[in-house]
């Protein structure tokens, strides 16, 4: 386990305490929802298989995607193009 130090001013920490926020508890949820995306993890057989799916999707044009703006498109063109 890790000790992180956290420094905020004394009239906001006295505010947190006087509405009884359990200052460390809001952390952990609060660093918890950073590392977790709210998506269920998937098995790696699963991953690729989704991928492969995908692909052959791709390949036999049965795939539904995006349009995308034609105008993104020739920016995009004219930025590579300038590398």
């Amino acid at each position: 386990m890790h000790t992180l130090k956290l420094q905020i001013q004394d009239d906001i920490y006295e505010n947190l305490l006087s509405k009884g926020i359990d200052i460390n508890r809001k952390l952990q949820e609060f660093i918890t929802t950073l590392a977790d995306d709210g998506y269920p993890a998937i098995s790696t057989q699963e991953a690729k298989k989704r991928v492969a799916d995908a692909v052959d999707r791709y390949r036999d044009g049965s795939g539904s995607y995006t349009p995308i703006d034609k105008d993104y498109i020739d920016e995009m063109h004219n930025y590579i193009q300038s590398l």
